[in-house]
């Protein structure tokens, strides 16, 4: 489970931020809180603010540093280190290195702190810290081309000349079978899940459906939009492949001399519909382009949350309220709050412009953040509900709304 993460010089970000999901002191909705070996951490966060505030770019943050991880190991030398964006409206910022942390319980049920500072050329600074007790041990230290190892040194010390200064060593040491280093590797790798954009997280839901357990994925989803009060009572998938000619990446009809056929796979999903004619009921199939935008995302998110569910992942999901009521929003959420279903831990990090969510019979102060960017500067900020003193009778949404705690547009000559 995630602890932390913090950033700073990336994109709108000139200063660190951190978002913390350490529970704090406040004993509301102890249902909201994830507890392994010792460790605290909340399941669900909600973060607010105007549009281009830094909503996006804060999770940007999370996915570039992520993917920069996972990619490390196959960058060539010389190879730029691709996403790397630092604040642009300062002369000295953009010269400087971006800066990463993650706090995190791993797989083993210990907590790892692993950081990493750099820019489009070289990693300036990385280390990786294990909490055997309450003081971290030093697994490895870096900055520029100097290492220093403790416990792990005989080990890891060999390791460093397959390392070069665009490579991250926490790869480079996971990709020779480091115990020390594969199991925090893994956990960044592959139990946190960040999408910022639509169509990266409906490729990652159809490869799901097209899987060997695309059975458990339906119903899982055929659940979730019943839950959801649509009326869709079954769902039918069919896989078609079928031969296509392509010239530079696209699709012809005719077939050219040299042209060599490519088999492509095709998804066919129907719904089908039980209508009622006052006095019987009828069958009727919809193909899934015929169903509404939020019929559609409950489809792509439906495998997603069901791996992270079962898995204890940590998810990242940009604008979850997109095309979605606000009730089904909050369906979601209280899937992670529940822990009858979320046996295993997961956590749902999100941001949404739906200001009915923003209540404390809901939430605890520290599961809402804020985004607030200043325009004069450019310079975005990150900061929780928590540091606000908030009775626990205070209507949040109408506070938000009257600009309390910041993060809402200004409308010129408007008076909302």
């Amino acid at each position: 489970m995630l602890i932390q993460f913090s950033v700073k010089n990336y994109m709108s970000f000139k200063d660190e931020v951190i978002l913390g999901l350490n529970p704090s002191n406040d004993d509301e909705h102890p249902e909201n809180v994830i507890n392994k070996n010792g460790y605290s951490a909340i399941n669900s966060l909600a973060i607010y603010g105007a549009n281009a505030s830094g909503k996006t770019s804060l999770f940007k943050a999370m996915t570039m540093a992520l993917v920069t991880i996972k990619n490390s190991n196959v960058t060539q030398v010389n190879q730029p280190i691709n996403g790397i964006e630092p604040f642009k409206f300062d002369e000295t910022s953009v010269k400087e290195p971006s800066e990463f942390e993650f706090v995190f319980i791993a797989d083993d049920n210990k907590k790892y702190v692993y950081g990493f500072s750099c820019d489009k050329k070289r990693v300036y600074e990385e280390y990786l810290y294990q909490y055997n007790s309450k003081k971290p041990s030093m697994i490895f230290e870096r900055i520029d081309e100097k290492y220093e190892f403790k416990a792990q040194k005989k080990l890891l010390e060999p390791l460093v000349r397959f390392n070069t200064p665009n490579k991250l060593f926490l790869s480079t040491a996971t990709n020779w079978n480091t115990e020390c280093t594969t199991i925090p590797y893994k956990w960044l790798a592959e139990r946190m899940i960040t999408f910022t954009d639509t169509q990266t997280l409906t490729d990652y839901s159809l490869n799901l459906y097209k899987s060997n357990s695309q059975k458990e994925y339906i119903s899982f989803t055929e659940d979730l939009l019943q839950a959801a009060d649509i009326n869709i009572s079954k769902l039918n998938i069919n896989i078609k492949k079928m031969i296509i000619n392509m010239v530079d990446g696209q699709a012809i009809r005719q077939v050219l001399p040299g042209v060599v056929p490519h088999e492509v796979e095709q998804m066919e999903v129907i719904t089908e519909h039980n209508i009622s004619n006052g006095k019987n009921h009828i069958q009727y199939n919809l193909g899934l382009g015929e169903e509404s935008l939020g019929t559609n995302q409950l489809f792509i998110l439906g495998p997603f949350l069901k791996d992270a569910l079962e898995n204890g992942s940590t998810v990242v999901i940009d604008e979850i309220d997109k095309s979605l009521h606000t009730f089904i929003v909050k369906h979601i959420i209280n899937m992670f709050r529940n822990k009858k279903i979320n046996k295993s831990g997961a956590q749902l990090i999100f941001t949404t412009h739906a200001t009915p969510l923003l209540s404390l019979s809901t939430f605890r102060r520290d599961q809402i953040y804020f985004t607030e960017k200043n325009n004069e500067t450019g310079v975005s900020d990150l900061y929780s509900l928590d540091e606000f003193s908030v009775r626990k009778t205070e209507n949040i949404e109408k506070g938000y709304l009257l600009g309390r705690y910041g993060a809402i547009p200004y409308i010129m000559g408007e008076e909302l």
